[in-house]
């Protein structure tokens, strides 16, 4: 969403970093670029001219001026400035209470029920004993997706009794206490537009329940109109967060930028994709860092712990020990990797990885599918023993995964390459390979991540 941003800020990022010396007008020059930045990327002319100011008042300082590495200095400013406007600290959701019950609103298109799957999905990965329902009195059908979400994340769901809103919600609520439900993410209605019927079923709902958490969502692709919705909503009923849908689509999103510090109803999580799993918290300053182009390495480990089953890592580790590693254990790897959101999803969080947004649009899933169903349309001996390979095998197997015998071809290269660097990792060679990789991965927690194989 912010890949536009990211790339010019990005950019007047990195030429500050070598900047020995930064006079008072080299910052205005600056400033007056990033202001322009901003407010091409959609962020509100407020928000832009409050983020600039700070900027220039803090830079101006003693600071700076007494710095060896000034553009350094400015850089440091502002990620904390820009932390700041997107909502300052990472909040966790209030949910001490048993049962604590998340209230999701916003309007009809904005991804709502969908979100209710994925946060529920989220927080039953975590330990969470939750539970989905939803309260849309008048559409049968929105009742009927949720229900369908809920078998797909494996949580259930709670039928609410009564003719409104709130009956239903009262009603799920007492369900959800006597089954012994730690979280109900409680889902309402939505309308094409902001109504005063809306609002006053949403009231209503929330002073029944008394919510823990109520949050908004906001469709990231609506603009500075998502500034307007957000504004009623909370009027309406005092949102204690929102979370951003449709992020990794293709528009200018600085409006999401400006919705923290106008409203001051804080980003909690985003939506950065259609699966089901595409879903994040969102960490005000680690998402700073990530505009600026200083990636995200934290987040990156937080991924891999997530996504990389612990027994298939381990069972990887033995069998790189003893250099078996084949077409299987190469697939499965492909598969770990869309799972973390595919290579480009990998490098957008890499401190460093300069590349031009079109080369990461070209990154997508599909060779890696293509591969993996190459893999698939062999038989378990091929996958084992590669050699045995022959051509017309080859020919079966690029029929039976719809590709060529050419690709086919490049992929046994690839993975003789990957087999190659594998058998390097056996013995005391590969210990000493991967008490290195351990050494420059020590400043994020004394050594590999949890997940990861060891040797």
């Amino acid at each position: 969403m912010f890949q536009r941003l990211t790339e010019k800020l990005g950019g007047i990022a990195e030429r500050l970093r070598g900047a020995a010396r930064v006079s008072e007008a080299d910052l205005d020059a600056t400033l007056r670029e990033m202001r322009l930045a901003l407010l091409e990327a959609d962020v509100a002319l407020p928000v832009a001219r409050h983020l600039m100011d700070e900027v220039r008042q803090r830079a101006l300082g003693a600071a700076v001026a007494k710095s060896l590495n000034p553009g350094q200095v400015i850089i440091k400013i502002l990620h904390e400035v820009l932390t700041d406007v997107l909502g300052g600290q990472r909040r966790e959701l209030d949910i001490a209470n048993i049962p604590s019950v998340i209230l999701l609103c916003g309007l009809q298109g904005a991804g709502k029920t969908t979100t209710a799957g994925k946060l529920a999905r989220l927080l039953a990965s975590q330990g969470k004993k939750v539970a989905l329902t939803s309260v849309d009195s008048t559409r049968p059908a929105a009742r009927k997706q949720l229900q369908v979400l809920a078998e797909q994340v494996d949580v259930p769901y709670v039928h609410g009794e009564g003719n409104s809103a709130a009956a239903m919600a009262q009603s799920a609520l007492n369900k959800a206490r006597s089954e012994g439900h730690h979280v109900l993410i409680l889902d309402t209605a939505g309308r094409q537009v902001v109504d005063e019927g809306l609002m006053a079923e949403i009231s209503e709902v929330a002073a029944k329940i008394q919510a823990s958490e109520r949050l908004l969502i906001l469709d990231s692709m609506t603009g500075q109109t998502a500034l307007t919705i957000a504004e009623q909503f909370h009027a309406a009923v005092e949102m204690s967060g929102c979370i951003l849908t449709k992020t990794d689509a293709d528009v200018r999103g600085g409006a999401a930028l400006s919705v923290a510090h106008v409203t001051g109803v804080p980003v909690r999580y985003i939506g950065t994709g259609e699966k089901i799993e595409a879903f994040e918290m969102f960490d005000p300053e680690r998402f700073a860092g990530r505009i600026l182009g200083q990636g995200d390495v934290v987040g990156l480990v937080e991924k891999v712990q997530a996504n990389v089953d612990q027994a298939q890592a381990e069972k990887l580790a033995v069998k790189i020990k003893k250099g078996s590693f084949d077409l299987m254990d190469f697939a499965e790897q492909l598969g770990q990797m869309q799972k973390m959101g595919g290579m480009s999803g990998m490098l957008k969080m890499l401190p460093g990885v300069k590349l031009p947004a079109e080369a990461l649009a070209q990154m997508d899933d599909k060779p890696t599918r293509r591969m993996q169903a190459m893999v698939y349309s062999m038989t378990p001996k091929e996958r084992r023993y590669p050699k045995l390979v022959n051509g017309s095998r080859k020919k079966r197997i690029a029929a039976g995964s719809g590709t060529s015998v050419q690709e086919l071809n490049q992929m046994l290269k690839q993975f003789a390459q990957m087999q190659k660097m594998m058998k390097k990792m056996k013995g005391s060679k590969g210990k000493r390979m991967m008490a290195q990789m351990a050494g420059k991965l020590g400043g994020l927690g004394g050594g590999m991540p949890p997940g990861m194989p060891r040797m």
